[in-house]
């Protein structure tokens, strides 16, 4: 015999209150329950449901959208679809994660890029590259980028310059990837985002990974070496009348 629920009963197993239980069932997020006598009656399906809702509410949608997916001919199966698809999505594109490095391991990755110097993971706190918690390790949210100011302060260019340069890039390059993706999801295909499948999907975005990566590699070698050319052109004039 199926589970059956009183809405007391229900709000305590899903904890979902029992006004939002009301309020989804006004929604239509949520099928009405049947009635024995006066008092309302739930089953596991009213459970699972909730369940869904918090998970999708989790994720970000709006109860509109959740209403939407769950109101479909075949609800679980459309929002295993769009589950699909969001988790093909929250793949990360880069490996670089934020860590957790105690004071020694930031201090031996110093000493080894600094050879010892004075004052460098102030530097480094100072322009983002780290921050202290309270438990006195340090935060690392690009332990890549961190390498690399390292790395570039070794060749001489100073942290705090190191560190303009990283939130110039990120700036223009985010205003470059969000019209990027738009052009993907309006252009490519008149589909890319609506029509594929998950697994069309999934697909698509397994090759534009890596050579999204090695285009926006290449992209900015050549700008860099296109800039260093002008600049040593707009010296060699001047350096050769002084020269005379």
């Amino acid at each position: 015999m199926a589970a059956t629920y009183g809405l007391a009963d229900l709000a305590d197993r899903s904890g979902v209150s029992e006004r939002n239980i009301r309020y989804y069932q006004n929604e239509r997020l949520l099928p009405r329950p049947t009635k024995s006598g006066r008092d309302a009656v739930y089953t596991d399906e009213h459970l699972e449901r909730l369940r869904l809702i918090g998970e999708l509410r989790d994720r970000g949608l709006k109860l509109k959208t959740i209403r939407e997916l769950v109101t479909q001919q075949h609800p679980q199966r459309t929002v295993s679809t769009w589950l699909g698809v969001d988790e093909t999505l929250r793949v990360p594109w880069s490996d670089d994660r934020r860590q957790l490095m105690s004071r020694d391991e930031v201090s031996a990755l110093v000493e080894r890029r600094a050879a010892g110097e004075h004052g460098v993971i102030g530097e480094l706190a100072d322009a983002g590259y780290l921050t202290a918690t309270d438990n006195g390790d340090w935060d690392v949210p690009s332990p890549a980028l961190l390498d690399l100011a390292l790395q570039l302060r070794a060749a001489g260019i100073d942290v705090d310059i190191s560190a303009m340069m990283r939130d110039m890039l990120r700036r223009r390059l985010g205003r470059v990837v969000d019209d990027s993706v738009r052009i993907l999801v309006e252009r490519a295909g008149a589909g890319f985002a609506g029509r594929a499948s998950p697994d069309e999907l999934a697909t698509a975005l397994g090759a534009l990974r890596p050579i999204a990566r090695e285009t926006a590699s290449l992209i900015l070698a050549q700008e860099v070496d296109r800039a260093l050319r002008s600049l040593v052109d707009r010296r060699a004039p001047r350096d050769a009348a002084v020269a005379n």
